[in-house]
C-alpha cells in the first residue's frame, strides 16, 4: 500500500475486500480467463447485471446461462425462448417465469449480443482487442458498438477483464468511486491504484466497492473497519 495512505483508509480498504472481495466473477463461478468462453461469459453476466446490480437473483440468472450456454456460437445458436426460460426460473425459482417479458427481453438481447461477436470476431472477444490496438478507449468504442452493450455494461466488463487485459488497468466503474468517494477511498481508479497488488487487487477493490455502493452497506463497513 501506498505510504501516503492513512490508517483508517488501510483499515477501510480490507474491511472492504473482507466483505465483498471475492470478485463478482468468482462469486458467481466464472473462472476470469483470457479465452474466447471465459470472456464472452464476462460480457453475458455484464449485460445482465449492469441495469439490475449485482444481487444473488442476477448472479443466478448469469450463472444459469453462461453454464448451459458457454461461448457465443452456443448461445447464438439457443433457442430464444430456452434462455428466457432459464433466465426467468433463475430469477423468479419458479419455471412459470418463461413468461415474464423482462426475460424475453433479455433472452433476445443476448442472442443478438452472441449472433454480433460470433458473425464479427468469430466468437473471440481476444480479436475485440486486438482490432482496438489494445486501446482501453477503443475497446469501450468497440463494446458499445454491440447489441444491449452500453457504457454501464461496458464498465462492468472492463472492471472485471482488467486482471486479464493490463492495459485497462486501473478501472472502476461510477458506482464503485461513489463507494470509495463516501468511504474515504478516494475519486478515481488511481486512487484506488494506491492500495497495492496490481490490476487484481484494484479489479476486487472496485467490484467489492461496487457491491457496497448497490447494497448500501457503507456503515457497515465502516464499523467492520472500526472494530478491526
Amino acid at each position: 500500500m501506498d505510504d501516503t495512505l492513512d490508517e483508517e483508509q488501510k483499515q477501510i480498504a480490507r474491511a472492504v475486500l473482507e466483505r465483498e472481495g471475492r470478485g463478482f466473477a468468482e462469486e458467481i463461478g466464472l473462472r476470469r480467463t483470457n479465452n474466447p468462453a471465459g470472456l464472452f461469459d464476462l460480457l453475458v453476466t455484464a449485460v445482465l447485471v449492469a441495469p439490475r446490480g449485482e444481487t444473488t437473483e442476477v448472479a443466478r440468472a448469469a450463472h444459469e446461462v453462461t453454464n448451459r450456454w458457454h461461448t457465443a456460437a452456443d448461445l447464438a445458436d439457443a433457442d430464444e425462448q430456452d434462455v428466457a426460460k432459464e433466465l426467468g426460473a433463475a430469477v423468479e425459482g419458479d419455471d412459470r417465469a418463461d413468461g415474464d417479458d423482462s426475460a424475453s427481453g433479455d433472452a433476445g438481447t443476448l442472442r443478438a449480443l452472441a449472433v454480433a461477436v460470433r458473425d464479427t470476431w468469430d466468437g473471440d472477444l481476444r480479436r475485440l482487442r486486438e482490432e482496438a490496438g489494445q486501446d482501453p478507449g477503443r475497446e469501450r468504442a468497440l463494446l458499445t458498438d454491440l447489441p444491449g452493450v452500453d457504457d454501464a455494461v461496458a464498465d462492468v466488463f472492463l472492471r472485471e477483464v482488467q486482471v486479464l487485459w493490463d492495459e485497462v488497468s486501473p478501472f472502476a466503474d461510477d458506482r464503485a468511486l461513489r463507494a470509495a468517494s463516501t468511504l474515504g477511498l478516494g475519486e478515481s481508479a488511481d486512487d484506488l491504484a494506491r492500495y497495492g497488488g496490481g490490476a487484481e487487487k484494484v479489479g476486487r477493490l472496485a467490484g467489492a466497492l461496487a457491491r457496497i455502493e448497490i447494497e448500501g452497506s457503507h456503515e457497515e463497513v465502516r464499523r467492520a473497519a472500526s472494530s478491526a
